[in-house]
């Protein structure tokens, strides 16, 4: 077995498993760097078994194993061997102007950004043996998750690399429904970086102006849930409970926003909520916090994007562009001129970005993604005409090959960080793509927004817990047993009518009552079974929630409803039997059933 790097280390009930790169692709450059794309990874034990498990502790065992692989089977992990891709390059200029030349190591880990360095859990083992060592530092690969792509672009004589970069923070991610708001130390969930890169210090790049060659420049935007305490409780209702807590967000709305001006400089809030109706109190309790939260350095501006946006009128984006132009003038964009093209990391900035712009929607998404990718074109036309690429007067849109290819990378972009959250691809990216709304892109969005609802209620809960054993907020423990099967009787008999009603519903397709689908019989039979679904449904929905959606297991969710046990002291051992764990199942011998309800008695 060959490997391409080593992502970690992680410690299960068995012992330590190794997690390796098994296969990648090239998905671009960097100046001389290559960027490479996760396509393969494997698990495998790295040691003899520390202790033996069995039982219950093999079952939950196997559970992690389960986890850990569907956390590494996305397609949106990236490394460089030579190039520190958890960081901006403004970011990387200023660590190496900050760190003696004596003190520069060959090992990326030593500099990566803490935030952006994805298995950073995994590599902590590593990272610790090779404390001591000299050059063993270069096996400790930091991996981002989120999007790279590069393309290369051909305009008036000169040739450059556009690059784009996501990077998703990793101190609070998750699902979009089980990770809201901030957590007690300022971080928030979906925070990310996206970094827009012109790179003439490409090999594949060249111009008739002397002055290009090397140049490189970059423009950094964030995102970020709104850094409150908030939650949205799934409900098995298409819109869930929204609950909000204000008192609590004082402190960890301060943190997150002092923790940006240290990285940033200055930041100019873009809040895109909703200012009426259900998205009221978070625009509301972001305003109000952002109102007491004194620093001349932070700015706040809200933006109702559905409202001014309503009816197809995307043209009125060009409101918050308008209110956006001063800022983005004066923060500016990160320009170096690179000495040559075989020193990638050689020469000085001839100027810095001095903030940046946070962008948040509800989720961090649909809006998010169209206002970052309209404030990037924004960017990119000043840098092209700044460099004499382009006249004073030309636009991009002048250029239809690279207007659509921005438009296809961002739209990408934008469902690399969707389908990380939510699980599904963005809304609006056909406005991305095409620069205006269809009637098939609403379509899709809607297909989008169903797929959405049945993830976030049957199938986020299971995603989470394998994004927290990635990330080390949980650690499995002996006896802990999260996988137990502890439903009560009400939930197994509701589970198993629900299976019994499909089963009669697919024997109805495949052998109609009265010979054919339309006949009577067989229409009143199927219409009966429908109903007994909705009526499961509708009693799931009011009643047991708490139990049969799919909560996270491994870690707690404070806002999850008390399961009901109404009936808990009912002991139905067939019943039992049937709905079990397997372990479960072994305890219930014949025995004990025939204890528990005699079958041998005589009926009268």
């Amino acid at each position: 077995m060959s490997a391409h790097g080593i992502m970690g280390i992680i410690n299960l009930l068995r012992g330590p498993y190794l997690v390796l790169i098994t296969g990648r692709e090239p998905a671009g450059t960097i100046g001389t760097s290559t960027v490479y794309r996760v396509t393969e990874t494997r698990v495998v034990k790295a040691a003899a078994d520390s202790r033996v498990v069995s039982g219950t502790d093999a079952f939950d065992e196997s559970n992690y194993l389960r986890l850990l692989h569907k956390a590494l089977s996305v397609s949106s992990f990236y490394f460089s061997y030579d190039f520190d891709l958890t960081s901006s390059l403004e970011r990387q200029q200023q660590k190496r102007q900050d760190t003696p030349a004596c003190m520069v190591s060959a090992a990326l880990y030593k500099s990566a950004n803490d935030e952006f360095f994805f298995n950073k859990y995994l590599s902590e083992p590593l990272i610790d043996a090779v404390a001591s060592s000299g050059n063993a530092g270069v096996f400790v690969l930091p991996v981002i998750h989120g999007f790279f792509e590069c393309k290369p672009v051909s305009i008036k004589g000169a040739t450059f690399n556009y690059v784009l970069v996501t990077r998703r923070g990793r101190k609070r991610q998750g699902t979009r429904y089980f990770s809201r708001g901030a957590d007690e130390e300022g971080n928030v969930s979906n925070f990310a970086e996206t970094e827009q890169i012109v790179d003439f210090a490409a090999s594949s790049a060249s111009s008739s102006n002397p002055e290009l060659d090397g140049l490189q420049m970059s423009y950094v935007q964030i995102r970020g849930s709104i850094p409150i305490v908030w939650a949205q409780v799934i409900n098995m209702r298409y819109v869930p409970t929204l609950k909000v807590d204000i008192a609590a967000s004082r402190e960890r709305f301060r943190k997150h926003m002092s923790r940006l001006i240290d990285t940033y400089n200055e930041v100019v809030a873009v809040n895109l909520v909703n200012k009426v109706k259900y998205e009221k109190p978070m625009g509301d309790g972001f305003a109000q916090l952002s109102s007491e939260f004194s620093s001349p350095q932070y700015h706040y501006t809200h933006f109702d994007f559905h409202k001014e946006c309503s009816k197809m009128r995307w043209d009125r984006l060009s409101i918050l562009m308008d209110e956006l132009a001063e800022y983005n003038a004066r923060f500016g964009y990160f320009k170096i001129k690179r000495d040559a093209k075989e020193n990638p990391m050689s020469g000085k900035p001839a100027q810095l970005q001095s903030g940046v712009i946070r962008s948040n929607c509800m989720d961090c998404l649909d809006r998010t993604n169209v206002v970052q990718s309209e404030l990037a074109r924004v960017v990119l036309t000043r840098q092209l005409r700044e460099t004499g690429v382009f006249s004073s007067t030309d636009v991009i849109g002048n250029f239809p090959a690279m207007l659509s290819m921005l438009n296809n990378l961002w739209a990408d972009n934008a469902d690399a960080v969707s389908c990380a959250y939510s699980g599904t691809g963005a809304l609006k990216t056909d406005f991305t793509r095409t620069g205006k709304r269809t009637k098939m892109g609403a379509l899709q969005d809607g297909r989008n927004s169903v797929e959405r609802y049945f993830r976030g209620n049957f199938f986020d809960g299971e995603r989470q817990d394998s994004v927290d054993l990635l990330l080390g907020k949980y650690r499995p423990k002996a006896g802990a047993h999260p996988f137990a099967d502890d439903l009560p009787l009400e939930s197994r008999a509701l589970v198993g009518t629900v299976y019994i009603s499909l089963f009669m519903l697919v024997y109805a397709f495949f052998f109609p009552r009265g010979g054919h689908w339309f006949c009577v019989s067989n229409f009143l039979f199927v219409s009966s079974w429908i109903m007994v679904l909705a009526l499961v449904f509708w009693t799931v929905k009011e009643k047991h929630t708490g139990e049969l959606l799919n909560w996270p297991r491994l870690t707690h969710f404070p806002f999850r409803p008390a399961v009901l046990r109404a009936n808990s002291a009912i002991s139905l051992p067939l019943l039992d039997r049937l709905f079990s764990s397997s372990d479960t199942k072994t305890s219930l011998r014949s025995d004990d059933i025939k204890k528990a309800w005699p079958t041998d008695k005589k009926m009268a």
